[in-house]
């Protein structure tokens, strides 16, 4: 059943996006399950690590993050399996590393994180796809990072 609600999400396919070793990756890897086979997928447009992911409408967003000088960034680019590629999207209106992107009801929530690694934000910012625009939303009752959120 769950296997079944991810492969509807992004293919049924497991997906690591950038991360670190010394410096941000801009390096994707996908799992296949069906195939218990690891392949390398098309590389990110930025490179970043401590960025937030999350899948809506079948594709795979990923927003913010850190750059190689450990800045947080803004930019978002979104993954479609139909075309195997990504394509860079309108920015936050904060740049934020450390914190989480959630996909509901039909849009993406960036909530909280740190622009500089060390003061946490309460932030929230909604994402609408359909506009491709970002606007900002009641904020948290308290500033947070490096915190998980899933959406229910």
């Amino acid at each position: 059943v769950h296997l079944d609600r991810v492969k509807r999400c992004v293919d049924g396919k497991i997906y690591v996006i950038g991360g670190c070793v010394d410096t941000p990756l801009h390096s994707v890897e996908v799992y296949d399950p069906t195939t218990n086979a690891w392949s390398v997928g098309p590389p990110v447009l930025t490179p970043r690590s401590f960025m937030g992911a999350a899948v809506l409408g079948g594709k795979l967003y990923v927003a913010g993050g850190e750059d190689e000088e450990e800045c947080a960034l803004s930019s978002m680019e979104v993954f479609d399996p139909q075309t195997n590629a990504w394509t860079e999207l309108a920015p936050m209106g904060t740049a934020r590393k450390l914190f989480q992107l959630v996909a509901a009801q039909g849009k993406l929530y960036a909530v909280g994180g740190a622009t500089n690694g060390v003061t946490p934000l309460s932030s929230v910012e909604a994402y609408d796809p359909q506009q491709n625009r970002w606007e900002a939303v009641a904020p948290l009752s308290g500033a947070r990072m490096c915190h998980a959120m899933v959406a229910m």
